[in-house]
């Protein structure tokens, strides 16, 4: 007997099931899918898939027979043991994480008032609170949010958001079960344990619709989902509107969709909104931004005619089948057209007929075994055609900017090109106001350049990155020809991969004006700089010429000085000389006196002038 279990290390039934199976010594292999990574895990998956339809666990595979969720009854008709349902378990897989009381507290906290709020109730059984709530917190370090601890999460918030506590499906789980999937929201007939209410449920997520009516699970009940379905999307430009408007405008959809503003979960700038669509099924409604746009989508389970407000900067439709069609058939629903095909993702087939700028929409077929577009597959690749139309469009509006740009190139280059040449052949005999003219006229073209630089660095960033981006799909798609068609990899590429080399021409074509007037610039600046030294050696000369005429001049005045102040202190001393003789008390001749006076009266006014000048100068300083 082999004997699988598919678990999630948050999933508290996982660990029951695994629980039971020790207890009861049966040999299984315990395979965790969130441990896995890549390949290994989408093989899980798929697998998972193929036995159950969902992506839901614990799943319990015995010879080839699936179980979901912890049912005791029928593990152990499978693996023929004795009827003992409802003993107690003694072996647990020890995978929980040591959370802190005051976490618990908080989210505790948090699920009542949730509870509150939707009118039903947190479920008693504490044992099982805190396994779910073990399983919240782990996904909420593993992703950022808290998705349900009993489904596969992906780490995609768009792809998640339904699942995100309290999940999309909980109000109709209340209805029919009396709990939501995990059990952490119960209604009082659950906690009374009301006989009408099934013992086990299926996922709500992944039945394709939200039953209303169920009495029991049936085997009938479990049955893969068609994928067949009808998906519209639109992408308008992130200046168009504000992000305040982006929103109602996304609210207004979900409403004209029959969906309440509860069903709306929202994270910034990203949203989802899940409901039920009339009576065939589920409807999802997500916004999203990013890439310069923002993007609606609606997935419906049945091909309509709605449509969003004109506008946009790209507008698509994909209809999803779950099996292959013939040639007529795609044509058909191509509207007559052959259109672009590839064969991808291992065998699914996209074709697709181009018809936004002729005023309709695109449109896309996506065909093939069930097994082959699974849920996963199918967002992927729903994903990574609206990236594809995006980025295409985007770089279709790109090229009325290069054209825009290189004419406006055009049109500097033509006024440079002769006034570079003139001022190459007249820089030799220029005058001073020949280069401050020149100089200030190419320093002015030189700042348009730099700006046009810019914008040509910008746009071409921008144009390169959103090619490699669609080269990184259509390669990671692995494209196959299909039936003589042209594929989608030479649609998107034809006309935007040229974009990225004339953007790099047209940078070379700038980059050598800019050396050139960098160049003339720089012998004008070179001219000037020689100038400005001449006139500053002149200035120099003249400066030195009349230092020394003041130092001249100086000392001239310093002599004139000795000699008046001799002159004056000569003559106050012939009075003194004449008064002294009037007195009697020499006899001498008062000229003779005052001649023999003359020197000592130059050596007085000398010492005096030079006392002078050193105390001024101390005074200065």
């Amino acid at each position: 007997m082999t004997v699988k279990l598919y678990r999630l290390t948050t999933c508290y039934k996982c660990d029951e099931v695994e629980a039971f199976l020790n207890d009861e010594g049966i040999t299984f292999e315990p395979l965790n899918i969130d441990e896995l990574k890549g390949e290994g895990q989408e093989r899980m998956l798929t697998e998972v898939y193929r036995l159950t339809g969902q992506r839901s666990f614990p799943v319990t595979e015995i010879d080839g027979n699936s179980v979901i969720g912890f049912d005791e009854k029928k593990l152990r008709h499978l693996l023929n043991l004795p009827d003992r349902e409802g003993v107690s378990r003694t072996a647990r897989k020890a995978i929980r994480e040591v959370v802190s009381t005051k976490q618990l507290e908080g989210l505790l906290q948090w699920v009542k008032n949730t509870a509150e709020a939707f009118g039903c109730k947190v479920n008693p059984d504490e044992t099982a609170l805190n396994k779910i709530f073990d399983g919240l917190l782990k996904n909420e370090r593993r992703y950022g949010y808290r998705t349900c601890p009993c489904r596969f999460s992906t780490g995609d918030y768009l792809k998640d958001s339904d699942i995100i506590c309290p999940c999309a499906y909980m109000s109709w789980d209340l209805e029919v079960y009396g709990r939501c999937y995990c059990a952490l929201y119960v209604t009082d007939k659950y906690i009374a344990k009301e006989p009408s209410l099934p013992e086990y449920l299926i996922d709500s997520r992944e039945a394709g619709r939200m039953p209303l009516e169920i009495k029991g699970v049936t085997e009938e009940a479990i049955k893969s989902p068609s994928h067949k379905a009808y998906i519209r999307f639109v992408s308008f430009l992130v200046g168009s509107l504000t992000r305040d408007k982006i929103k109602e405008e996304f609210v207004n959809i979900a409403r004209s969709l029959g969906l309440k503003d509860e069903d709306i979960r929202w994270r910034e700038m990203a949203a989802v909104a899940v409901g039920k669509y009339k009576d065939s099924g589920r409807i999802i409604a997500k916004m999203d931004q990013g890439m310069d746009v923002y993007t609606y989508q609606i997935w419906f389970p049945e091909r309509t005619d709605f449509e969003f407000r004109r506008g946009g900067i790209a507008d698509a439709e994909i209809l999803v089948y779950d099996r292959e069609m013939t040639g007529l058939e795609i044509e058909g629903t191509l509207g007559g057209r052959e259109g672009y095909g590839s064969i991808v993702k291992d065998g699914v087939r996209i074709y697709a007929d181009f018809n936004f700028y002729k005023g309709g929409r695109d449109r896309f077929v996506i065909t093939g075994e069930t097994i082959r577009i699974t849920e996963d597959v199918l967002e992927g690749l729903v994903k990574e055609i609206t990236i594809l139309e995006n980025c295409y469009y985007l770089l279709r509006n790109e090229r009325s900017k290069y054209i825009l740009t290189s004419d406006k190139m055009n049109e500097i280059e033509a006024g440079l090109v002769g006034k570079l040449s003139a001022i190459s052949m007249n820089l030799p005999k220029a005058t001073p106001d020949d280069l401050k003219e020149w100089l200030y006229s190419l320093s002015t073209k030189f700042g348009e350049i730099a700006g046009v630089s810019e914008e040509v660095r910008h746009y071409s960033s921008d144009t390169i990155s959103r090619i490699e981006l669609m080269k990184n799909i259509l390669g990671g798609w692995g494209e196959r020809a299909v039936e003589d068609r042209p594929s989608l990899s030479k649609y998107y590429l034809s006309a935007t991969a040229a974009l990225g080399d004339d953007y790099k021409r047209l940078s070379g074509r700038i980059d050598g004006i800019r050396r050139e007037m960098i160049d003339i610039i720089t012998n004008l600046r070179t001219k000037v700089d020689l100038n400005i030294q001449e006139q500053s050696l002149e200035l120099q000369k003249s400066v030195d010429e009349t230092t020394k005429t003041q130092v001249k001049l100086q000392r001239t005045v310093e002599g004139l000085s000795v000699i008046i102040i001799s002159y004056y202190i000569v003559s106050l001393a012939k009075f003194v000389f004449e008064g002294i003789k009037s007195a009697g008390i020499i006899n001498v001749s008062t000229t003779l006196l005052t001649a023999l006076f003359v020197p000592v009266a130059i050596i007085i006014s000398f010492l005096l002038t030079k006392e002078v000048k050193e105390w001024w100068a101390k005074r200065k300083k």
